[in-house]
């Protein structure tokens, strides 16, 4: 296929590299002939539909090896976002082995959101579950923190995305609090985790709250996140000292406590000392 089009392609030779060696497992990725910014076109669309339609784990790994090798500016690498589609098919392969899911786990971050979107959040999360990730497989925490951000926002990542999930996210920004600097705040998510009563995801959902849109910042007003905040620690028990915990390791990080939050745990807190006052 690649041959049959050399001549027209521009970066023919690159991808005739690429394909061969995908097709043979023989990938260098210490050949700079690797490292060419390609420009996807049909043809590495077409590339990519024979890979994953193979069922080859290897083969599969070899592709995301290549393209992934070629993010070194850390900027998410287009050809990657061809990928989005058949990640998430990719539940025929499920136990992945440790390189596929290596390279899975890399590949995400790399991947446009948007691109998940519109192949189903659900599935996305889906593949999530399946991978189990955890802090210590990620490269790019910064665009794992704003990928996770963007799901847990969205209509399906609210219903879907698990626990573990969340509190990974929690644990990412409360160590890189730089990183929150532009996101977006949906107060929609926290009002829909109230309704629901999901009270371990909505603990999750404050302290990430908090942390990136305190009132202070004027995303939020402290009357609602005062509300919210009183509400969760009526209803799950632990919930002031958790979040404390959270505040406290981001500050660490140096992310400033919110006036704010010190007024609604010392209201709770008075409130638990005259609860058990005699």
């Amino acid at each position: 296929m690649v041959c049959e089009n050399y001549s027209s392609l521009g970066d023919g030779e690159y991808l005739l590299l690429l394909s061969l060696g995908v097709g043979f497992h023989h990938l260098n990725l210490q050949s700079e002939c690797i490292k060419a910014k390609l420009i996807p076109t049909e043809h590495h669309q077409e590339l990519a539909n024979i890979v994953f339609e193979s069922k080859s784990g290897e083969a599969i790994a070899d592709l995301l090896c290549t393209w992934t090798s070629e993010s070194d500016s850390h900027q998410p690498y287009t050809s990657l976002n061809i990928c989005a589609k058949h990640l998430i098919g990719l539940h025929h392969l499920y136990p992945f082995s440790s390189r596929l899911r290596k390279f899975i786990i890399y590949a995400i971050c790399l991947i446009d959101f948007e691109e998940f979107k519109q192949v189903g959040v659900k599935g996305f999360v889906g593949l999530l579950d399946d991978l189990q990730v955890c802090v210590e497989d990620l490269y790019h925490r910064d665009k794992w923190i704003r990928l996770l951000l963007d799901t847990v926002q969205s209509p399906e990542g609210i219903q879907y995305l698990s626990l573990p999930y969340r509190e990974l996210l929690v644990e990412l920004v409360s160590s890189s609090p730089w990183t929150l600097e532009d996101s977006t705040y949906s107060p929609h998510t926290m009002t829909s985790l109230k309704e629901a009563e999901e009270w371990n995801k909505l603990e999750c959902w404050m302290g990430i709250v908090w942390m990136a849109w305190p009132p202070e910042e004027g995303e939020t007003t402290e009357e609602d996140l005062r509300h919210i905040t009183l509400l969760l620690f009526h209803q799950l028990s632990g919930t002031i000292q958790t979040l404390e915990r959270w505040i406290e390791k981001w500050n660490y990080g140096y992310g400033q406590i919110p006036e704010s939050f010190q007024r609604i745990c010392k209201q709770a807190h008075d409130g638990s000392a005259q609860q058990v006052r005699p």
